[in-house]
């Protein structure tokens, strides 16, 4: 309540009831409610690119502390203090951070700017709820920028996966051809010494035997051929 001509601006708040009062004295009224407020703003980032941040903060004012804020700044509070510091821990924060960074840490951008403004508004007789970060816009050349560096880390990406195929398949020709080639080396080994075994064991008494065995020939036989071997004649050769 204010009263010019006597008590001035009350102490306390009004009870929530209906007041009567002269019509030369006023009322101040403020919500004590929680109220959300947007705010967008350019900013700066680290890398030097400008981006267009919408931010929400959740704020009120101090219940038991409304003569002091109405005496220092009235009910216009927010315009006064708490938009331009808001405005400035956002520009503030964000010129710490990368621009393709920013929209991951957002959750962190929050605390940071929410910390900043509870230092700045410490005594002016308000409330500090919470701070969201609503929306980051690119401008038309970074949005296209992004979108030709994720191309090319996509493409970067199918490259390395095409070459480990790749990799995988030679790996796999080359163990199928060392494993032919072992195999082939094996089988040369064995003939080699099947073939040592079948000339030590082929001795002229074992070919004497079997040139006498041999039941399609027709030979006669006849004593003193070379090296100890019988001379065999072909039977219808002979005349």
């Amino acid at each position: 309540m204010w009263k010019p001509y006597s008590s001035g601006l009350g102490q306390k708040p009004l009870e929530s009831k209906v007041q009567f009062y002269f019509p030369w004295n006023s009322v101040f009224t403020y919500s004590i409610q929680w109220k959300s407020y947007q705010e967008k703003v350019e900013v700066l980032t680290r890398d030097d690119l400008t981006i267009v941040v919408t931010a929400q903060i959740i704020a009120r004012a101090k219940e038991n502390e409304l003569y002091d804020l109405q005496m220092e700044v009235g009910t216009d509070y927010y315009e006064k203090i708490i938009r331009p510091q808001f405005r400035t821990a956002i520009r503030n924060v964000l010129s710490a951070y990368n621009m393709v960074s920013i929209s991951k840490e957002t959750p962190n951008v929050s605390i940071q700017i929410k910390k900043n403004l509870l230092e700045k508004l410490t005594n002016k007789h308000v409330d500090i709820d919470d701070v969201i970060i609503d929306d980051v816009e690119y401008s038309p050349s970074i949005l296209r920028a992004i979108e030709n560096k994720l191309t090319k880390q996509q493409e970067q990406e199918q490259m390395k996966f095409e070459i480990n195929i790749a990799k995988r398949d030679a790996e796999i020709q080359i163990i199928t051809a060392e494993g032919k080639a072992k195999a082939i080396l094996i089988e040369a080994e064995a003939q080699s010494k099947a073939q040592k075994l079948l000339s030590e064991s082929i001795t002229p008494k074992y070919i004497q035997l079997k040139a006498v065995e041999n039941p399609n020939n027709k030979l006669i036989i006849l004593p003193g051929g070379k090296d100890g071997m019988p001379l065999l004649l072909n039977a219808d050769s002979v005349k």
